[in-house]
């Protein structure tokens, strides 16, 4: 009896048809901000990452098979925090028909397996036309930021500013969150997060290792934030100011410039930082595709529990 088209976390058995598919070339639709900065990216490798799981690494895979055949994949790791997750491949290679189903198989195995290890978050990032965003929807992602990717030399020098730019210090995590919520709309920040615990955990700092963060002050309030890292080659960055904030945009910018060196500059921008975007256009760089980071919140509402006293009626919450 052959069995039906599934989805499951990968398992030891699962080896011979992982070495199988590990030789051939898949897209991955899951776009990580360290995918974007290299210009060729390693494609991934299943079975490696089904070993980082089997061996406990901090991946987690899960795959959908048809007998031995692999009709897609998708794995996930943590983000600042091991209650958010992002998943960084998913991979469709069941052709048209049946494309929209293996992805979703995939992606409610993630959020399983997400609950069932008490995390909160689990992240998406996909092109804005990506193939599997219908598919991400209807298992219960939902849009979070519209970004765009801006790249290119700068070659226009800001104008002066006058807003004071220095390194980051651990004691502006507070001012940096308060900066996050007026940069980003609330819509947004319902499903990201509302709480600095909960900000603190979706954020991805694994691009940033050996970069630099800087913040702008304007009358003693941060009031922009630029997170870069030197790929010798080229410069990641990431700016975050409040949509309206020229003067610290421009103030941010110069300062990278000098650290960039002439070299390319990668920027991934949500769409609601209109500075942000026009202060990169101004210095020479151009706008390319365009991406969704879509959020699935697992975190069930926690029920509080109300001391009562002896004798004491206590509403059902139903009908009289």
């Amino acid at each position: 009896m052959t069995s039906e088209p599934h989805s499951h976390a990968a398992r030891p058995t699962d080896l011979v048809a992982l070495v199988t598919f590990d030789d051939e070339v898949r897209r991955n639709q899951a776009v990580t901000l360290e995918g974007l900065s290299d210009p060729d990216p390693q494609r991934t490798r299943p079975l490696n990452v089904a070993l980082a799981q089997w061996l406990h690494l901090g991946r987690r895979m899960w795959i959908n098979v048809d007998g031995r055949e692999v009709r897609g994949i998708a794995t996930a790791r943590d983000l600042n925090a091991k209650s958010a997750w992002m998943i960084d491949t998913l991979i469709d290679a069941a052709g048209d028909a049946d494309s929209d189903s293996v992805v979703k198989d995939l992606l409610n195995q993630a959020v399983e397996a997400g609950a069932r290890a008490s995390v909160t978050h689990l992240l998406l990032r996909l092109a804005l036309d990506a193939p599997s965003r219908e598919a991400a929807t209807r298992a219960g992602f939902r849009p979070a930021l519209l970004e765009r990717i801006w790249r290119g030399t700068p070659t226009v020098a800001p104008a002066a500013s006058t807003v004071a730019v220095r390194p980051i210090h651990e004691s502006d995590d507070l001012a940096v969150f308060q900066l996050y919520g007026r940069s980003v709309p609330v819509e947004a920040r319902a499903l990201l997060g509302m709480t600095r615990e909960e900000w603190s955990s979706v954020r991805d700092r694994r691009w940033l290792r050996g970069g630099t963060e800087l913040v702008a002050e304007r009358d003693g309030v941060v009031s922009g934030l630029a997170a870069f890292h030197d790929q010798h080659d080229r410069v990641q960055l990431e700016l975050l100011v409040a949509p309206d904030d020229e003067a610290t945009a421009r103030a941010l910018m110069a300062a990278v410039m000098e650290q960039a060196e002439a070299r390319e500059v990668h920027a991934l921008v949500p769409r609601c930082l209109g500075a942000v975007e026009r202060e990169l256009a101004s210095a020479g760089l151009t706008p390319e595709d365009e991406y969704i980071q879509l959020c699935r919140r697992t975190a069930r509402p926690v029920l509080a529990s109300v001391p009562v006293r002896a004798g004491m009626h206590v509403p059902s919450g139903g009908g009289a």
